[in-house]
Formats: structure tokens, sequence, C-alpha cells
């Protein structure tokens, strides 16, 4: 009993941190050197680290239809000898990549920051604190006590993994008799593929530990989320008030451990809205480059990126630089560097052609909910009744009523002068024309159905709510509002 439980949940654990950690340190010390350390390399490692293998196990079926632990090293070896010779190309020193590495203390400065706030936020500070803690340790016991149980989930992600972990391998051009269900190929494989990689190194596919990646998106996430919240503002109760907004939405525990893709997919989406972010305020284009390849990773994740995240990404992205009076700069510019150029083009053929053209040749589209063959098809009406629904939804069930509070603040800081003058517009910017284009789909599309019946709208609003939730701290920072006043 004790072998088939802690100690293979050990395994699991310590496999899910270490097997992609090597590929992925290799490959940011190849393409961007010393520039992340402590806390945020790791994380943003971490969250990178696993499509890295996963990608690659995925790519390397176009040319050997194999996946197994002898593929994984093969990735290893091969990122290791191209950060030694870029070593001895450059003739620099390794201590300088190991520096990295090391982890910032950051219990004095937080005990400062506590010792700082006035006694009302303090206490708020505290039972927030707590309260997440409790969450994040229930939604813990949760994700390792349970398998995965919903239909939906099983059937369209659980069970190509287990295909593949008894295939050993992807047949990317098949039949539609082919045991890995042609048509559910709809979502995107690659964490799949990892899945079952991570299972052969246990030499078991266990039902409940199979679904641990999702848990650790979570749980980084929101440690993410305090990290870089505390890193701008270092304010420590700015910095956990996202975390209690996130977790106090419906559905979030839920999903935290249930082998759904939505919420992973919308904390990727924060991280890429952060690295543009950061651009904004540093002008370092090597952040512009990383954030094409998050943007890349999104579209694998889950085929809402198609319809909803990449044109509310690019519509923001690009408002804020036109505000900014900076879009003729970023283009111009960012062309003349040849070096993230080449690196944003290189993510593109490397992490996101390869199943774009799986698609082509399968004649696999991106609305797999609405049943049509390759866009979202227009209906004959327009669904004027959804808006008969927004009184349920926000007033009478679940905490959706806490948007509303969070909605009249975010008007309000937009008639600052703060919101115009600050680069946080990108955060409620995104939100605003993602919640828009989901509103239009229903407005638009047969998908009216689902806001009809009360099933997707919740989930979707859930993970749009989290765009914005997850930037409160810097949106209400007290030290830029008294900048730009």
């Amino acid at each position: 009993m004790f072998e088939t439980s802690f100690l293979l949940l050990l395994k699991y654990l310590v496999l899910n941190i270490l097997i992609p950690f090597f590929p992925w340190l290799f490959f940011m010390w190849i393409f961007y050197g010393d520039k992340f350390r402590w806390l945020i390399l790791y994380l943003l490692s971490w969250f990178v680290w696993v499509w890295v293998v996963a990608f690659s196990l995925l790519n390397i079926q176009f040319v050997h239809f194999w996946i197994w632990i002898f593929e994984y090293f093969v990735i290893l070896w091969l990122l290791l000898f191209i950060f030694l010779w870029k070593l001895l190309f450059k003739k620099q020193k390794i201590w300088s990549y190991l520096q990295t590495l090391k982890i910032k203390n950051m219990i004095s400065f937080i005990k400062k920051s506590f010792l700082g706030l006035t006694v009302t936020e303090k206490i708020f500070a505290v039972i927030i604190s707590i309260y997440s803690l409790y969450f994040v340790f229930i939604s813990w016991i949760a994700s390792f006590s349970l398998p995965t149980y919903w239909i939906d989930a099983f059937w369209n992600r659980n069970d190509s993994a287990y295909n593949i972990y008894m295939d050993w391998w992807i047949n990317l051009f098949w039949d539609e008799s082919e045991i890995l269900w042609r048509w559910r190929v709809w979502y995107p494989i690659q964490i799949w593929a990892y899945k079952a990689l991570i299972s052969k190194f246990v030499w078991w596919l266990n039902d409940i530990y199979f679904n641990m990646w999702q848990y650790l998106v979570f749980l980084f996430g929101l440690l993410f989320i305090f990290c870089i919240t505390f890193e701008k503002t270092k304010d420590f109760f700015k910095s956990v008030l996202p975390i209690w907004l996130i977790i106090s939405l419906p559905l979030v525990f839920f999903h935290s451990y249930e082998w759904y893709m939505d919420l992973p997919l919308i904390i990727y989406c924060v991280i890429s809205a952060w690295l543009f972010y950061q651009y904004l305020e540093s002008r370092d284009f090597d952040y512009l480059s990383l954030w094409f390849l998050f943007w890349f990773i999104a579209s694998n994740i889950k085929n809402d990126w198609f319809v909803v995240f990449f044109p509310w990404l690019l519509l923001a992205l690009f408002v804020v630089l036109c505000l900014n009076k900076n879009l003729k700069f970023t283009i111009k510019w960012f062309l003349k560097d040849n070096l993230n150029l080449w690196k944003s083009v290189w993510y593109f053929i490397y992490f996101l052609l390869p199943f774009l053209i799986v698609r082509l040749v399968g004649w696999l589209w991106f609305n797999q909910a609405g049943y049509v063959k390759s866009w979202i098809w227009f209906d004959d009406v327009i669904h004027w009744g959804m808006f008969r629904y927004f009184e349920t939804i926000f007033l009478r069930m679940d905490n959706y009523n806490l948007i509303l509070i969070m909605l009249f603040l975010v008007v309000l800081s937009i008639f600052t002068k703060r919101w115009r003058n600050s680069n946080d517009k990108l955060f409620i910017l995104a939100w605003l024309v993602m919640f828009l284009i989901l509103i239009a789909v229903f407005l638009f599309t047969v998908d009216y159905r689902y806001f009809e019946n009360q099933t997707t709208v919740n989930r979707v609003f859930t993970m749009c709510f989290i765009m914005v939730l997850a930037f409160a701290g810097f949106i209400f920072d007290g030290k830029f509002m008294k900048k730009s006043v």
C-alpha cells in the first residue's frame, strides 16, 4: 500500500519537475543567456520546459516513430551539446550561468512590506493568505486522490495519452479507424506525449498521478502571479490579493485538478501578457521573442486559442502600441534585431507549424464545439436573448458578483490619468477584448446553446476574468496612481 500510494506520488512529482528541468535550462541558457534569474527563471522554466520535451517528442515522429526514454535523452544531449558549443564559441564562463540558479531571499522583503501595511491591510492580508493556503492544500488532496472522471476530459485527452503509452509512438497521418481517434485530434496532443513519457519513466500509467501536470500548472501559476506582482509593487497585500480573487471564482477548484485544459490555457496567456508588459516597460526585445514562444505554445493547449485568445492578444497589443505611439518603433526595431527575429521565426517553425501541418493534411479544423467544418459559423439569427441570463450569472449564482466590484474599480481607473499613462492598460484591454469576443461568439453563432444551458458560459467567463484578476495588484497599485495623478 505504501509503495503504491506515497512513494508513487513522490516518483511522479519528482519526475514532473526534474525530467523537463535540464532540457529547459539548456534551452533558456542557449537563447537568453543569463537574463532571467532566481525564482522567475524556475517558474518560466517549468511552464516552457515541459513543452520543449513535448514538442520534441511530437516533431521527432515525422522521422522516427518512437516515444521512449531514449528519445528524451537524445533531446537532452543535443541541447547540452549546443550549449557547450555556445560557451566555447563565445568564450564565456559557465559561472555566470550558474549564478542564475540562485534563489533570491524574499522573506525579509515580504516581512518589511507586511510591517509597513495599515492595520486593515494586515488583517485582510492574513485572512487572504490563510484562505489561499487552505485552497491550495484542499485542491492538492483532490488532485492526488481522484482520477479523471469527467467524460469530456477522459475522452478528449486521457484516451490519447493512454494510447500513446501503449503504442509507444504517434501516427501523425492516420485513417479514421486509427486507435488514436482521428477526430479527437481536434485537441492538440503534444502534452499527451509528455504524459506518456513520464509514465514510461515510472513504468506504470497511474490513473491518478497521471494528471499531476494539470495541478502543477495551477500551483506554479499562482506562485508566478504573486512573484511578478510583489516584484512590481513591493506590497504584500497587493500581491496576495490577485490569488484570493482568482481562487474565489467559480469552477477554479474543479479545473485545478480535473483534466480540462482551460485553466492552463489562461495561465499561459497571463504569462504572455506579462512578457509583453515587460517589453513595454524595458523595450527589451528578448521579452518580445519569448512572448512569441508562449503565444505559439498556447495554440497547442486548447483550440480556444484560435477562436478567442489569438484575436484578443493581437488586437489588445496592437491597440496598446498605438496608444503608446510606438507601433512603428516596435516593428522597425524588432525586424532589425536579427537575433530575436530569427529566434521568433524558429519558435514558429518548431512550436507551431508541425501540428498545423498535421491539421491541414487530416482536414482537422478548430471549432469542434460547434460541429462545423472549418470555422465558427454564423447563425441565422442574433441571439439577443442571451442577455437575460446576465442577472442570473452575475447577481444570483456562484461568485461572479465579485467581478462587478472589480469592473467598477477598473472603469474608475480608466478615467484617471494613470490608466492612460501606464502600460498596465494592456491587462484591462486584453481582458475586455477577450470578453467582447466571447459575447460575440454566443451572440452570433450556434454556440449560443452553450450559453442558454449555462454550461460553457460559466467556464469561459471564469477563465476570462482570471485574465484581469491576475493583474489586480498592477492595476490598483497606489504608488503608480500617485505618480500619474
